[in-house]
């Protein structure tokens, strides 16, 4: 009887640290993505990553469900009250559809940052976080920050990036990257010319594009000097192959579940 009960306390141990993400400082992780990497999590249509970047907890984007957010968050042992700063890269469901549920779930004095034509009643509902509206490049805190709001000039969708600076180098996160990806990477090697880029890692939505067009803009993104790439999300399944093909070593899955330290 010992025996077992010593057996299922292992397992038990097992099972939790399985289902947990033991987050270091500095570093984040994919919690909500449409393609699957950790087979504990629930995948679905949506994109969210949690950052810890010296010990402040920021959170890029929230995904669709929100319930299906949660319960993510919840099978990787990290807790919504200790977000400090909410990111919407853009107005979009599938990157919207868990932010009531996170504003309930946050402390007083949260700061949300959203890009200037993001329009909704939370708003007003929630009066206890701090709403700000961003249209330029500015730190948001220490070693994070937004870029400018981008816009895509055949539909005008507004978009805006977050960059995590660590030491000389810096990571790009993007949602959709909808008012074009390589445009968006010009935008922040222009704006940090004397730090290395070493990823760039979120959606392209390069999905319609061509092979010709996919290396042409992978092309780009490495003359710009971006040492290492991510593609996910609303990039093309095909898109994502013609990357994985063109970067080599220099690709990086990064999907649901998946983490990144800097």
């Amino acid at each position: 009887m010992k025996k077992r009960l010593t057996l299922f306390l292992v397992l038990l141990f097992f099972i939790s640290a399985k289902f947990s993400f033991s987050q270091k400082s500095n570093s984040f992780i994919v919690v909500y993505n449409n393609i699957p990497s950790k087979n504990y999590l629930r995948t679905n249509w949506g994109y969210s990553v949690w950052i810890e970047k010296e010990d402040v907890v920021i959170l890029f984007d929230t995904g669709t469900k929100a319930t299906l957010l949660q319960e993510n968050l919840m099978k990787l042992n990290l807790d919504p009250s200790k977000i400090a700063s909410i990111v919407i890269s853009h107005q979009h469901k599938d990157h919207t559809g868990g932010l009531e549920m996170v504003l309930k779930e946050v402390k007083k004095g949260t700061k949300v940052y959203l890009p200037n034509d993001f329009k909704s009643s939370l708003k007003t509902e929630f009066s206890s976080v701090k709403f700000k509206v961003n249209t330029k490049y500015h730190k948001i805190a220490d070693g994070v920050w937004l870029t400018e709001v981008f816009m895509n000039q055949d539909n005008g969708i507004r978009e805006q990036a977050l960059i995590i600076e660590k030491e000389d180098r810096l990571i790009m996160l993007t949602g959709c990257a909808h008012p074009g990806i390589a445009e968006m990477c010009e935008s922040v090697r222009n704006h940090f010319p004397d730090k290395k880029m070493q990823l760039v890692s979120g959606g392209f939505h390069i999905m319609h594009k061509s092979e010709n067009e996919v290396i042409q803009i992978s092309d780009k993104i490495r003359k710009l000097g971006f040492e290492k790439i991510a593609p996910s999300h609303c990039t093309g399944d095909k898109s994502i192959e013609v990357l994985r093909k063109e970067w080599g070593e220099d690709f990086i899955p990064l999907n649901l579940g998946d983490s990144y330290f800097f």
